[in-house]
């Protein structure tokens, strides 16, 4: 099952990128159309806080769906028991978080990539061509805190902007999770090399 998913995405993605479109762009495009049609007696002013909201949910569903690829390959290939318990959880971590941001979404009318974007089909695709080993272990772990980096400053925005307490506070949780998913990776990092 997971390893169809897996599939399914990077041939969703590869379609999308023949297409010259990033599964992550076409979510936001897509966002962007649906607010821009909303009624006349919206403000623009509230339109743009309504597409920055959505674009902010859309990159951040797409990092958690990058994290959690990038741990499904290194749960088998690493070879530290500490990385794969790692990985493990934050492929659990992401799965709960994907659904929430999902019923969200949904609630939001927001929609979200249908796969992952091209950065992370890259990050992913570098760590895959990876033997086993510590170089491995030590290129995941990496991966995985540029990625909470990221992921860790948008939700702390989000945070910030977001129309509702349920999307703050989720928005709040996730960020502390990144944080600790990037302080662990560090911490592992330092440990290998």
């Amino acid at each position: 099952m997971k390893t169809n998913r897996l599939s399914l995405l990077l041939a969703v993605g590869l379609l999308l990128g023949g297409c010259g479109r990033d599964s992550k762009d076409a979510a936001k495009e897509t966002n962007e159309k649906k607010i821009e049609q909303l009624s006349t007696a919206i403000s623009n002013d509230a339109k743009d806080d309504a597409k920055n909201v959505a674009n902010k949910m859309v990159d951040l569903f797409s990092m958690g769906m990058t994290e959690y690829e990038l741990s499904k390959i290194a749960l088998p290939k690493a070879t530290n028991p500490v990385v794969r318990s790692y990985a493990q959880r934050a492929m659990n971590e992401h799965q709960q978080s994907e659904k929430s941001l999902r019923d969200m979404a949904r609630t939001l009318n927001i929609t979200l990539p249908s796969g992952m974007a091209k950065d992370g089909k890259d990050r992913l695709e570098d760590l895959q061509d990876k033997k086993p080993g510590t170089a491995f272990d030590t290129q995941y772990l990496k991966e995985m805190a540029t990625v909470n980096d990221k992921a860790m400053d948008i939700a702390d925005d989000l945070a910030d902007e977001a129309p509702n307490n349920t999307l703050k506070s989720f928005a709040k949780k996730l960020k502390d999770s990144d944080k600790n998913h990037r302080e662990q990776a560090k911490q592992l990092r330092n440990v290998l090399d």
